[in-house]
Parts: C-alpha cells; sequence; structure tokens
C-alpha cells in the first residue's frame, strides 16, 4: 500500500523525496498493465495520465489521485483482465491447453468475442488512415486480454516495439503468416518458439496518447508468397482497389471473412 495518495498539485509533484520508492512501485505497476511509463519515481504528467486511463478503464473516478481502490486494483493478482482485476507478473506455461468449438483447427484469437469492432471503421480492414489505408482487423477487449494463437505454427519475429508503447509478434502459421499487434511487452512466446492452435501467445496492450474507443488486437494475415518486413512503403505496398497504400507487403490478405468464421471456434482462457 501506498504510504499516501499521490497526485498532481498544479503541475508539480505533490509527493516528498521519501516516496520515490512508491512512485517507482506504482509505475511497475502500471507497466504491468501495458503502460509505457518509465519507473524513475517521479509521479510527473505521463504517470498521471496513465493512472487516470486505467481508473476510466476499471470504472473509477479518473481522478488520478492513486487512493486505496485504484492502488488494490492495480495490485490485484487475479486474472481476470478487464473486470476490476489485474494479473500475475510470473510468465505463463508456453503451452496452453486450449479446447475447440469447432472442427478446422483454427481458433479466434481470444476466448470471448467482446466486440465485433473489425466489421466497421475505424477497425475493419482498409478503413482511410489518413492517406493510407488500414491493413488489419482490430478486434476491441479489455486491457491485459488474453490473446491465443489462431492456428499452430512458429513465432518468427518479436516481441518488437509497433505502435504507441505497444508491441508485435509475428507468426507463420503456415497456411499464412499472422502479426499480432498492439500487444503488451511480456508475452509468454519469442522468436524461434513453437505454438499450438489457441495456445495463450500475448495479451492485449494500451495505445499511449492515442484516443481509440478501446484497447485491442491488431490482427494482420499475410499469404507467405512474400518475403521481408511486413511494413513497407512506395511501390512495394500492397493498395486498396482506388489505389490507397497499405503501406505493408504486397501478400497482405483481409482478415474479416476468417474472423467472421472464427468466432465461432472460441479457445479456452
Amino acid at each position: 500500500m501506498l504510504r499516501s495518495t499521490l497526485k498532481l498539485t498544479d503541475g508539480y509533484p505533490d509527493v516528498s523525496p521519501y516516496l520515490n520508492g512508491d512512485v517507482r512501485s506504482l509505475q511497475r505497476e502500471l507497466q504491468r498493465w501495458g503502460f509505457a511509463v518509465k519507473p524513475d519515481g517521479k509521479f510527473g504528467p505521463s504517470t498521471q495520465s496513465a493512472v487516470k486511463t486505467f481508473q476510466r478503464k476499471q470504472g473509477l473516478r479518473d481522478d488520478g489521485i492513486v487512493g486505496p481502490r485504484t492502488w488494490t486494483l492495480l495490485t490485484a493478482k487475479a486474472a481476470t483482465p478487464g473486470v476490476g482485476a489485474g494479473f500475475s507478473t510470473s510468465v505463463p506455461p508456453a503451452q496452453t491447453p486450449a479446447a475447440s468449438t469447432g472442427s478446422d483447427g483454427r481458433f479466434f484469437p481470444m476466448a470471448r468475442v467482446h466486440s465485433e469492432s473489425w466489421t466497421k471503421s475505424p477497425g475493419r480492414f482498409g478503413a482511410s488512415r489518413g492517406g493510407r489505408a488500414h491493413a488489419g482487423c482490430d478486434i476491441y477487449a479489455p486491457l491485459g486480454t488474453w490473446i491465443h494463437a489462431i492456428a499452430g505454427g512458429e513465432v518468427t519475429l518479436g516481441p518488437y516495439y509497433f505502435y504507441a508503447g505497444t508491441y508485435a509478434l509475428e507468426v507463420n502459421h503456415g497456411e499464412f503468416v499472422a502479426r499480432y499487434g498492439e500487444i503488451q511487452k511480456d508475452t509468454p512466446v519469442r522468436r524461434g518458439d513453437k505454438v499450438k492452435a489457441g495456445q495463450r501467445i500475448g495479451r492485449v496492450g494500451h495505445l499511449v496518447n492515442i484516443n481509440v474507443k478501446s484497447d485491442m488486437l491488431h490482427l494482420e494475415l499475410y499469404q507467405g508468397t512474400s518475403s521481408g518486413s511486413l511494413t513497407v512503403k512506395g511501390e512495394a505496398s500492397a493498395k486498396r482497389s482506388d489505389g490507397v497504400p497499405f503501406q505493408r507487403r504486397k501478400d497482405l490478405m483481409d482478415p474479416t471473412p476468417l474472423l467472421s468464421q472464427w468466432r465461432k471456434n472460441l479457445p479456452v482462457d
């Protein structure tokens, strides 16, 4: 428990030097929840912004003050993300049993469909994004939600920095290559690891300083017929039917029809 509540007063930390250790503890807890804050012991604007975001997502008043209720939720160990509980900092087992509700051996990337956000703007494939086209499908879910492998395969890259404080994994699933983007840095798998269909491979991260309706998994699929980086620019990019570039490799696929199929095939959390 923090020695006192922490808050900013007129833009300056209302914290004595002896509380620096407590502020670092707070910042480390925020990092567990996917926030890109530096554990420097200073309760500055970025830390307060992360606290406010966490409070909103937990249904608390977003006053930026780390009182007993906020601290309890931040440090909770139960693995039920999105309903007022945190999650353990320990790395889960590399192989997680999964059960299918379908028969094709491929899974929706989460154990629950929280929203069909990938079927409409701004999360749908091909949506306009300021001069480029959206290259994947955004699947909205609470911060910390487990992400599961959509099929068996091998992690070929990651976790690596992706966007706005989030990370990504690339997995070769044989029939296609998937990029699981906007996830947390700490993942139970990494480059070279084999994964099974339905296995836990990461958690939903939080976009820093980006105004969106929800945290999410950004899922991209590729046919695997090209090689090299998935992110490209210029003439090497895949393009929408009207010529707008995706800024992605030319073997980019639309995940929408597959997600509609896999939503009936949920893994077990």
